[in-house]
């Protein structure tokens, strides 16, 4: 009996144990264990102060007439998520008339290696007004410590690191290392490209181009060039496949996404005499549209084929 009493429990404790062990861990650490106080220092670089004003410096984004009020973050250790994650950023508010964020007990952290691996700024009603820009985008050579970036936690300290941000414009958000669901998560459906050109003979071809998108303006896809090839004489294209966000602020048939296609030669298979562009427009009726049931319809583009 007592045996099967110390199996029941052995079995339990496996249990929690298992139960414990999924993807998303959690930091665990010793009642006793002295815990760092991390408040971060928001640097809005091309800012400069003079007196009670600030001017903007040349060659830095612009950025909005707006207050900051919070910023979101995502701390990283060893490879973890700790503080926020990829679908759900940290929301810490920036303390009153100041630049450093208010004490949270999730940012009382144990001694240690850390990386902040994403900071966005924004104003009160929710607006997007600066970003931390990635290491291996173009604005990152702007930043002297760009993401993510390294924080070292000291017992004993009270850091307040400088977290260097720019002004986000309407510029392409890929120079900032995004992409535009990055730092504007909403829903997403996978869109696919195809297209054909006809040569003036009428013989058809399944064409090579090149594909730019911006959503709300916004550059989110560029310079992207279709696969293209050959085989047992036959030749072929793979659509083109994107994803592109379902955004409810617009009415069902209210255009929000742009697109352009430009056709690009086919060595050995056809010459192009002249530049060939196709523009379009999309809404979220065009959208689902494509992807009414299990099937997935492309977006099927004609360069110089009659109707």
């Amino acid at each position: 009996m007592k045996n099967f009493q110390l199996s029941v429990v052995v079995f339990i404790f496996g249990l929690l144990c298992f139960s414990c062990s999924d993807e998303k861990e959690t930091i665990l650490f010793a009642e006793d264990e002295e815990l760092v106080n991390l408040s971060l220092n928001i640097d809005i670089l091309g800012l400069s102060e003079n007196n009670s004003s600030r001017q903007q410096i040349e060659d830095f984004p612009i950025c909005i007439p707006a207050t900051p009020y919070y910023i979101e973050i995502i701390m990283m250790q060893a490879g973890r998520e700790v503080v926020g994650t990829s679908d759900a950023p940290f929301r810490i508010d920036l303390a009153p008339n100041q630049m450093f964020t208010r004490y949270v007990p999730e940012m009382a952290l144990p001694a240690g290696d850390y990386y902040l691996d994403h900071c966005a700024v924004f104003t009160e009603d929710g607006t997007l007004m600066c970003l931390a820009p990635r290491f291996d985008s173009p604005m990152g050579r702007m930043s002297a410590a760009p993401m993510p970036m390294s924080i070292n936690l000291v017992a004993g300290s009270k850091p307040f690191p400088d977290v260097p941000v720019l002004c986000f414009d309407d510029r392409d958000v890929n120079e900032f290392g995004y992409q535009f669901f990055d730092i504007q998560p909403t829903l997403i459906r996978n869109f696919c490209f195809f297209a054909n050109y006809c040569s003036d003979s009428g013989r058809h071809y399944p064409a090579r181009y090149e594909l730019d998108i911006s959503v709300e303006g916004v550059s989110v896809y560029r310079d992207i060039i279709s696969t293209n090839g050959e085989e047992n004489g036959e030749y072929y294209a793979d659509p083109v496949c994107v994803d592109l966000p379902i955004i409810l602020d617009y009415e069902e048939d209210e255009k929000y996404i742009d697109y352009t296609l430009r056709l690009l030669e086919w060595e050995g298979v056809y010459e192009v005499d002249e530049e060939m562009v196709f523009n379009g427009s999309l809404s979220r009726a065009d959208i689902n549209e494509k992807l009414s049931g299990d099937n997935i319809e492309y977006e099927h583009i004609f360069f110089n084929c009659q109707d």
